[in-house]
């Protein structure tokens, strides 16, 4: 585990790689000056860098609250955001991040498609001092205590859902008036109530302290949450592969290689796709296990096509290969709106591959929204030549993110 300088530190960066897993989160990375903290987390995914900045400072009670309350808001707002706006001047003279250890981490996205996201978390405030999230340079930075961030980050806890919400809120407070008893929990409880969206045509909103309770007391939240439980096999598919070294191969480095940006189209899928996606991939492995299945091709929600594949447990390292791209090319002949297909080949649960074990990515995507030529009359050699999803059983799979219980009680 990376450590941090301090508890309240390692706090949001350890739900920040939960959330957005440990490939993309960097803990206390440098700045200018070696040995010299840029932020306190860094979140990286392009487009999207976070900047999080974490102050603990526990709030004093004197006689004068006001001058407790100005003190604490200097001390554990007003530091972050200096430190944030700091961080991002960096950043926009860097190519890469620095870790913490001084060694280069992922490139950073182009600065003509960089969109920052300034995040201050202050402990310490006990929800006794009144917090919002200022605009300065019209730039917004988002304020939250440690039980918002831990509630946000439970509940928007991927790279889209999460930077979603801050875009869709940072849109809706520039335009309304609002005032939040409780904690920034009551603002994600209207968000999501409303389809993630914000009201679109109230000039001020008073949000009351009970409405996180009211939302997530719903038995269809509850519901929502049982059914999310499949989505994570999603993201252990991802830690998987990007901890499986891909033939010892440097892949993590700053250079993005083609298997790095395919794992990047795998960490953008949101939640509810995520379900729908690691209960195929779950079918999947269970179907080859009993020798029903090579091949399955998906498509998500986010019209990305994924192509799974289990490896025969004769075929050699290259073999493995070489077929996972000829079947991501002949998925083309099915995907007539995915402009990107991900494969993903592993081995057959349960069986000792001759060869040794291996999990491959092949990364296939358009330039212009439009597959070339060549790209097809490939696509559809390898379809007839080998067969590989030339007859499909085609299913259309419908599922509510918030399912609906329905109630039994008969009396």
């Amino acid at each position: 585990m990376t450590e941090a300088v301090n508890d309240s530190e390692q706090f949001v960066y350890d739900i920040c790689s939960k959330s957005f897993l440990s490939l993309w989160s960097y803990i206390n990375p440098q700045g200018k000056t070696p040995g010299k903290e840029l932020c306190d987390v860094l979140v990286v995914c392009d487009p999207h860098v976070i900047v999080i900045s974490v102050k603990d400072i526990q709030l004093k009670n004197t006689d004068d609250p006001g001058v407790d309350w100005k003190r604490w808001q200097r001390k554990a707002i007003e530091d972050s955001v200096k430190q944030i706006k700091g961080a991002i001047r960096w950043l926009d003279q860097s190519k890469y991040v620095i870790q913490k250890n001084g060694s280069k981490g992922l490139k950073l996205p182009l600065a003509s498609e960089r969109i920052y996201h300034r995040v201050a978390v202050a402990f310490g405030g006990k929800r006794e001092v009144p917090i919002s999230s200022p605009i300065e340079d019209d730039e917004f930075y988002h304020i939250l205590d440690e039980q918002s961030v831990f509630l946000l980050l439970r509940h928007l806890d991927t790279i889209s859902d999460f930077v979603n919400y801050l875009i869709d809120k940072q849109v809706f407070l520039s335009n309304t008036s609002i005032i939040i008893n409780g904690g920034e929990e009551n603002l994600l409880a209207i968000y999501l109530h409303n389809n993630r969206q914000f009201p679109s045509e109230a000039d001020m909103i008073i949000l009351e302290d009970d409405l996180w309770e009211g939302i997530s007391n719903k038995p269809e939240f509850k519901a929502k949450l049982q059914k999310d439980s499949e989505s994570y096999i999603w993201d252990r598919l991802i830690e998987a592969l990007c901890q499986g070294g891909f033939d010892g191969e440097d892949w993590l480095g700053p250079d993005m290689s083609k298997s790095e940006l395919a794992i990047r189209v795998l960490v953008k899928e949101n939640r509810f796709s995520r379900r729908m996606l690691g209960s195929a991939f779950k079918d999947f492995l269970e179907l080859s296990r009993i020798g029903q299945v090579r091949s399955r091709c998906v498509q998500s929600m986010s019209s990305v096509g994924y192509v799974f594949f289990a490896y025969d447990s004769d075929s050699t390292l290259q073999e493995r290969k070489s077929e996972l791209l000829a079947r991501c090319f002949a998925s083309l002949c099915q995907f007539d709106e995915c402009f990107t297909v991900i494969g993903i080949g592993v081995n057959i649960p349960g069986q000792k591959p001759r060869d040794g074990y291996s999990s491959d990515l092949v990364f296939l995507q358009t330039q212009n929204n439009q597959w070339s030529e060549e790209d097809l009359r490939q696509a559809q050699y390898c379809r007839d030549e080998f067969g590989f999803f030339k007859n499909p059983n085609k299913t259309h799979v419908h599922e509510d993110e918030y399912p609906v219980i329905e109630n039994t009680d008969d009396t």
